[in-house]
Formats: C-alpha cells, structure tokens, sequence
C-alpha cells in the first residue's frame, strides 16, 4: 500500500505565489481605481523619483507664475496713474497756450488759475496712489505717503530711491516700481525743469499775476516733462510685456512637464486590465490545485 501526501515543499510555494498573486491583484486594481500607475514609492522607484522631481519644478514655476501676477499688478496701476499724470499735463499744456495768446486778458488768465491749481492738487493725489496699504511711488518706503506740500510752496518727496524686485524665474528677476522722485521730478530733480509740480505752480502763478514770461518757461518745461512722463510709461509697459512672455514661457514648461509626468504617472489601462485578468485566472487555478493537492479521505491511502 503506497500513500499520496501532498508535498509540504509544493504547498509552500504554492502559497507563496499565490500571495505574490495577490498583491499583483491590489496593486491592479489600485492603478485601474485611481488611474495612477505609481502609488507607493516601490511601486517604481526610478518613475516616482522622476515625479517627484517634476512635481517640485512644477511648484516652482507656479510660484513664480504667481509672484509674476503679483509684479503685474503694481507695474500695471502704475502705468495707469503714470497714464492719469499724463493726461493731466497735455491739459497744463492747452491751458498755458490759451494763457499765452496775444489776445487774452489779464483777468482771462487769472480765470484759467483755479484749474490748473485743481490739476496741481490731482497730480499730487496721482503721485501719492496707492494699493492693498502700498505706495507706488515710494521707493522702498511703501508705507510713507511720498508727496506732500503746502500750495504756495514746492512739493516734497519723503520716499528714497529704492527699487523692490520679485523672483519670476530661477534666474530673472524684474522692478516693481518706480521712484517717484525719477516720475515726477524727472531727471532733473525737485524744483528744475523736469518737476511736474514746479512747472504746475509756475503756471498758476504766471496766469494769476499776468506773468506771460513765467507762463512760457511753465509751457516750455511742460514738454520735458511729458517727454519723461512718456519714457516711464513706455518702461512700465516693457516690464509688463516681459513678465506676460515669462508667464507664458513658464505655463508652457509645466505643460510639458504635466505631460511627461502624467506618462510616468497614469495607468495603461489595457495592460493593467490584462494582468488583473491573468491574475485572477492564476488564482483560480493555484487555489483549486492548493484545494485538490490538501484533500484527504480514504481513497487517498488506497494504492
């Protein structure tokens, strides 16, 4: 009489496989639920190093889309009240031609001083806009309101020179600001050619004394003074055309980097579709030889 045992050696391995084939089957159906191929780290630890490291240059860029949104919009309010002070001075401009024609009389110029004062006074408002608490116009001392100053006298600035600059890539970074001593005194300082308030004063004063020699050099300054209105406004729009291209160039490498980690990342749904069936199949069958192969009852020792 011979007996069949089953072989402890052939059970064994038949279990472990079975386990192997088990986890096979979560980690399918895990990538086929979630869509993510890589879930744990040891799934693929080439791959999820690679995700890793274009998750963190993706970051990276986001931050630096945003610090770009952030330089947009001051360098855009800027532009607006250099765009305001602008507008203002063409109207200084009209205002002293009309004060300087042959015919006007005496009490005529005088009648023209209260807007040219009113446009002073906006000028100065202009100067001193700010947002979210900021000034724009300060320098690095955003929290001091730089101009200020009685109406007969000059107008002073109380901000510095100082240019604030954000990161908007790893190597670029761009000036959020303009001093407004450089805005609205222009090159040549405060009380010169170039200073907006001075030529605004000049004018109101020759209009209100008859002054036409004092209305001339305000009119003759006046078109320096919008000369660098200009230069500013033109700079201001440069920085922002840069910025909307680094923008641009940054959404444009996190796409390509999207795309690429997705590739490492996303499920081949028709290949992980095809090992969970075969693995399934796989355990049908080493549990049916496992059940067959541990079965015993009288026949099995009958030889």
């Amino acid at each position: 009489m011979s007996f069949r045992t089953p072989s402890t050696t052939q059970n064994r391995q038949a279990l472990l496989d079975l386990e192997r084939t088990k986890e096979r089957l979560a980690m399918n159906q895990t990538r086929i639920s979630t869509g993510k191929r890589i879930t744990r780290l040891g799934d693929d630890p080439t791959a999820a190093a690679l995700i890793l490291d274009f998750e963190n240059s993706i970051q990276a860029n986001t931050q630096f889309i945003k610090q770009a949104d952030s330089a947009l919009s001051f360098l855009t309010s800027s532009e607006d009240a250099v765009s305001v002070a602008i507008n203002e001075t063409i109207r200084l401009q009209e205002l002293a031609a009309t004060g300087l024609a042959p015919t006007i009389s005496a009490s005529a110029r005088a009648a023209i001083s209260p807007e040219v004062d009113a446009i002073r006074n906006i000028l100065v408002s202009v100067a001193n806009t700010r947002e979210q608490g900021k000034y724009f116009f300060a320098g690095t001392q955003t929290q001091t309101a730089p101009f200020s100053g009685p109406s007969a006298g000059p107008i002073t600035y109380a901000g510095n020179s100082g240019i604030i600059s954000l990161d908007v890539t790893a190597a670029t970074s761009v000036a959020t600001n303009i001093p407004g001593d450089t805005v609205f005194f222009g090159p040549g300082g405060q009380g010169s050619a170039t200073d907006i308030f001075q030529a605004a004063t000049d004018l109101r004063d020759g209009l209100t004394t008859n002054n036409t020699a004092l209305i001339q050099t305000a009119a003759s300054n006046l078109n320096a003074i919008l000369a660098n209105l200009n230069q500013v406004r033109t700079d201001l729009g440069g920085r922002q055309a840069g910025l909307f291209d680094a923008k641009d160039t940054l959404s444009g490498f996190n796409l390509t980097l999207q795309d690429i980690q997705n590739t490492q990342q996303d499920t081949n749904y028709a290949e992980a579709m095809t090992e969970f069936t075969s693995d399934q199949t796989i355990q049908s069958a080493t549990l049916s030889a496992l059940a067959k192969s541990t079965k015993v009852n009288l026949f099995d020792y009958l030889g």
